[in-house]
Formats: C-alpha cells, sequence, structure tokens
C-alpha cells in the first residue's frame, strides 16, 4: 500500500479518536456487558475499531467488491447496535448476523468446496447444504471473535497473523484477483494501526469492529481457497480455528454445565489466562491484561507459519489443527482446576 494512504489511515484514525473521547460518541459503558469488566481498567472503554474500519473500506476499498461492502456497512450497524446496547438481546442480534452473512455467501457466491473427506464432500455437493454450512461458520467465526475483545490486542493481534499468512500467499504464492490483494494489504493495514493503540488499552474494536474484521477475515480467506485448487481447506481452518473454537467449546461448556448458552461468563480460556496471572503476580491489571493477550498470539505462531508454509498440504494440516485443539484443551483443563469453573 502506498505510504500516503498509510499516513492518511493514521492520521484519520487519531482524527476519529479525539472526536470520539472528546464527545463520548462511541464509548462503552460495561455495566451493560458484566463479562467486559474484567481486565479493564478504563471505565468507559471507546470503541472506535467499527467506525476505523467501515470507513476506510469504503474510502479505499475497490469499487467491484459492492456486495461486499454492503454486507460490511450491515454487520458494522448490527454492531453498533449493540455496542449501544439498542439490540440487546443475543437471538436478535443472531437472527441479524445471519441474515446478513447469507445475503453475502448468495450474492458473492461463496462456498466451501470440500474437505477431503469424502462423505462430507457429497454433502457439500448439495447446494442447500453447503449454504447451510457455509453460513453456520461464519456465524461461530463472528460471534467466537466477539468474544476475544476484552483483552488487550488479542483479536487484532491474532487477526494481524492471519492477515500476514495471507499477505504471503496471495502476493508470494498464488494467483488471487487484484481485488481481494488489494482488500487484504488494507485490511492488514488498518489492523496494525489500530493493534498499536489497542494492546495499551486505549481503543476497542467493540461489536460492531469484531462483527466487521471477523467476517472481513473470513471473506477474505474463502475467495483465496476459491480463487485456486492448491489451498487446503485446511489452511483456512488452521487460519480460524482460534476464535471459531472458543465459541463452539464456550457454547458445549454452557450446554453441559446446564447454564443458559447466551449467558455471558468468565470463563473463555483468555480470561482464565488473566485471571491466574492476576492470582500469581503483582503487575497491574492493565500490563496483565496486555501480558494476557499477547501470550495467546505467541502460542498461536508456531502453528500459523506451519499452516502458511504447508498450506498445500492436508495431512500436516489437520494434524496442526488436534495439536491445537489439544493444547488448547490441556491449559483450559488446568486453569479451570485452578478457579474450579467458579463464575
Amino acid at each position: 500500500m502506498n505510504i500516503n494512504y498509510i499516513l492518511y489511515l493514521i492520521i484519520f484514525f487519531i482524527f476519529i479518536y479525539f472526536i470520539s473521547k472528546k464527545y463520548e460518541i462511541l464509548r462503552e459503558d460495561i455495566n451493560y456487558s458484566d463479562h467486559k469488566k474484567l481486565g479493564k481498567a478504563n471505565k468507559f472503554p471507546i470503541l472506535i475499531g467499527g467506525v476505523f474500519i467501515i470507513i476506510s473500506l469504503l474510502i479505499f476499498l475497490p469499487k467491484n467488491l459492492l456486495f461486499f461492502k454492503f454486507a460490511s456497512i450491515s454487520i458494522f450497524l448490527v454492531g453498533i447496535l449493540s455496542d449501544k446496547n439498542i439490540i440487546s438481546s443475543p437471538r436478535l442480534r443472531l437472527f441479524f448476523q445471519i441474515g446478513i452473512i447469507f445475503y453475502l455467501v448468495h450474492f458473492e457466491k461463496l462456498n466451501i468446496t470440500g474437505v477431503n473427506i469424502d462423505f462430507i464432500d457429497y454433502l457439500l455437493n448439495i447446494n442447500y447444504f453447503n449454504y447451510f454450512f457455509t453460513i453456520f461458520c461464519f456465524a461461530v467465526l463472528v460471534n467466537g471473535g466477539n468474544f476475544l475483545d476484552g483483552l488487550n490486542g488479542l483479536l487484532s493481534g491474532y487477526f494481524i497473523l492471519v492477515l500476514i499468512s495471507a499477505f504471503y500467499i496471495s502476493n508470494y504464492q498464488i494467483d488471487i484477483s487484484d481485488d481481494i490483494k488489494d482488500l487484504v494489504d488494507l485490511l492488514l493495514t488498518i489492523t496494525i494501526i489500530f493493534y498499536f493503540f489497542n494492546i495499551f488499552g486505549i481503543v476497542y474494536l467493540g461489536d460492531s469492529g469484531s462483527y466487521l474484521l471477523s467476517i472481513t477475515v473470513g471473506f477474505i480467506l474463502i475467495k483465496i481457497h476459491q480463487d485456486t485448487n492448491f489451498i487446503s481447506p485446511y489452511y483456512i481452518a488452521n487460519m480460524l480455528w482460534y476464535p471459531a473454537f472458543e465459541n463452539l467449546f464456550s457454547l458445549l461448556r454452557r450446554f453441559l454445565s446446564k447454564n443458559k448458552i447466551s449467558s455471558a461468563d468468565k470463563l473463555h480460556l483468555h480470561q482464565l489466562i488473566f485471571r491466574y496471572l492476576r492470582s500469581k503476580t503483582s503487575i497491574k491489571v492493565d500490563w496483565i491484561n496486555t501480558i494476557s493477550g499477547s501470550i495467546i498470539i505467541l502460542l498461536n505462531i508456531p502453528s500459523i507459519y506451519i499452516a502458511t508454509s504447508y498450506y498445500f498440504h492436508s495431512i500436516i494440516l489437520v494434524i496442526t489443527i488436534i495439536y491445537n485443539l489439544s493444547f488448547y484443551l490441556l491449559i483450559y483443563y488446568f486453569l479451570s482446576k485452578n478457579f474450579r469453573l467458579k463464575k
């Protein structure tokens, strides 16, 4: 991306920040979101991530991606209404999300062509099942990404790793459309700029930013997969396993413990890591928040590096996924024993 664009984006971000801080336009009252109090010293976090991303996309994104732009605006608006507690019902938010995702999948002709398992590949050849499966994957990703916005730099930092991988593959390994290349370059730049403010707890993505960033990353990866036969579907799974599994595991955990599935809690892995470090050290809360998020990002670097190096090798990618899931569950088991899964 041209250096002038980068400077424009930085100036634009700072402008949004100071306007939002002065007029308290995009602050979050955490009394509405008790689970987000954990690790946030700032009583009213400023949620400008979504605004920064959507306006940057609309200004600099190629004109060809019209359906994606409309879906981006729509998911951003749902997130803003959620941030302002206008849409407080999780079911209503999910309803709107699915409608927007269906629109994006249908008009952008997104689909997951196969997973190299005969039975599932047979089902994916059925149009309606493919729609359902693709929409389901997007919905899991969007809501899983939203879970991770509680720690400084966690979601933005994780997606930076994913976008660096997508940037490398799309620019040096395979030939994909220029529109998707430009989108990867732009989103990576946007996310890096945001990260350097997010890691210090100055700003957060909020629901609007986490929804928008998650759906855009998912869109990019599926487009890269569709543009070439060399990309294994398990490359996408490796890129997105953490936010997706965080969501699925949380749903399963709440179901098995007979808790309301839509109820927020403080039992996500990143929150347990935060609580563990807080109980074992005397470091300031804000720094523990940042350290906790950074630990998770560092732990994901080896698997993303392997997935990037072997994006075409399904067996290695499946082994990497199994390792990630096993390591996650092992850490979770250890930490949950320390806190005995108390809310």
